[in-house]
């Protein structure tokens, strides 16, 4: 297991559609113990495919961080959504950056899993905006992409300006 290098704001990847998986191979398998290594060596709850440059319709996540539990989703969708919550949102893609974001309050999520199997999960509190989160960018969109048109706006202004300074 090798831990990858992160994609950030503002690279291309990032705001590109990924590419659905037909079947799953050695080479996803590989893929997502990478990806579950990234995430906790960055200290994230979930990780989609296009954070490590990788244009595929896969998420990790892991809602409580305990090793050996992690989540592995391909093709995700949310199929249904309930309720309303407005909490702070992060994003290993846009490092230092914490907004408030809406989001559903419960989701349910059909994917498949690394076995091939097609699964329909419900999910509320943090594990609903971790999917809801990671499904965002596996169809190209980041949070700050949520946060109305103007603060939005600010938000890719200052962090464009962040990720031009040179670093000591």
């Amino acid at each position: 297991m090798a831990v990858l290098k992160l994609t950030t704001f503002p690279d291309k990847i990032l705001k590109v559609k990924t590419r659905e998986v037909l079947r799953v191979t050695e080479e996803e398998r590989r893929l997502a113990k990478d990806m579950i290594e990234t995430m906790y060596a960055e200290r994230g709850v979930g990780l989609a495919a296009n954070q490590v440059g990788v244009s595929k319709q896969l998420f990790v996540a892991s809602a409580d961080q305990v090793r050996g539990k992690e989540m592995v989703f391909l093709n995700p969708r949310i199929i249904r959504k309930q309720g309303t919550v407005k909490e702070f949102e992060g994003c290993l893609s846009v490092p230092e950056c914490y907004e408030p974001v809406k989001r559903s309050k419960r989701v349910w999520m059909r994917a498949m899993t690394l076995e091939g199997k097609e699964v329909e999960v419900k999910a509320d509190g943090l594990l609903a905006r971790i999917f809801q989160h990671e499904i965002d960018h596996l169809n190209g969109f980041l949070f700050i992409d949520r946060l109305g048109l103007i603060k939005s706006r600010l938000t890719r202004r200052a962090l464009l300006k962040r990720a031009a300074r040179p670093r000591a």
